[in-house]
């Protein structure tokens, strides 16, 4: 079962529900705003009530393949695949021509669901960045997007602490690889086009989500 386990969460990670909520309010979200499959973008495009259900339907999915998974008894290291191959859903999903979000709600979900106490610590610097965006003026707008990677390092490392390297720990890992390489490529040839110093593009991509043409001005960020 562990194969056809996989291969579903990939299926319901490449749900976007973002998508379908802008769709059903008569939306293309992939030509809207920061122009991206995710919760932020939705939020600027309709509202944040619409942004937040998305988010949340979006993470929703990621716990969802874990919490199937482990009903269907299969071990830890299949639950495991399962928030991977969601969250690799999320990304590259076969419903959205293998160009999909972020995936940072998904993965959240999916670390939810695979470790609670990790995830409560995980939560902690994104917490602050969040606080900082409403708290400080003029609002810092790189924190986010830096605290929300750092989630998944953090979640491993909390776990690792504990019980040494296990295949939670290695699976947190290879979802922050996936953001990371999600981050850089999404669109990458957009950037190149500018102009612009590659170090920078992959650097402000790696660090705070921020494409050149974000950086610019040319698209919302």
């Amino acid at each position: 079962m562990d194969l056809p386990a996989v291969v579903a969460a990939y299926l319901l990670g490449s749900i976007s529900f973002p998508w379908l909520i802008a769709w059903w309010h008569r939306i293309d979200l992939r030509a809207v705003g920061s122009r991206k499959l995710g919760g932020s973008n939705l939020a600027g495009v309709l509202n944040v009530k619409w942004g937040a259900i998305g988010g949340l339907l979006d993470a929703a999915k990621g716990a969802l393949v874990v919490v199937g998974a482990a009903a269907l008894g299969l071990p830890v290291e299949t639950r495991v695949l399962c928030a991977i191959a969601a969250v690799a859903g999320q990304m590259w999903p076969v419903l959205h021509d293998l160009d999909g979000g972020r995936a940072n709600a998904t993965g959240w979900g999916a670390i939810l669901a695979l470790d609670l106490i990790a995830a409560a610590i995980a939560a902690l610097p994104l917490a602050a960045a969040v606080a900082a965006r409403f708290l400080v003026k003029p609002p810092p707008t790189r924190v986010v997007p830096l605290a929300s990677i750092i989630t998944f390092l953090v979640w491993s490392a909390a776990i690792w602490e504990i019980d040494g390297v296990t295949a939670t720990v290695v699976g947190g890992l290879v979802i922050f690889a996936l953001v990371l390489i999600r981050r850089i490529t999404a669109d990458l040839d957009d950037d190149l086009r500018t102009g612009a110093p590659l170090s920078r593009v992959v650097l402000n991509r790696a660090l705070y989500d921020r494409s050149e043409l974000q950086e610019r001005g040319a698209v919302p960020l």
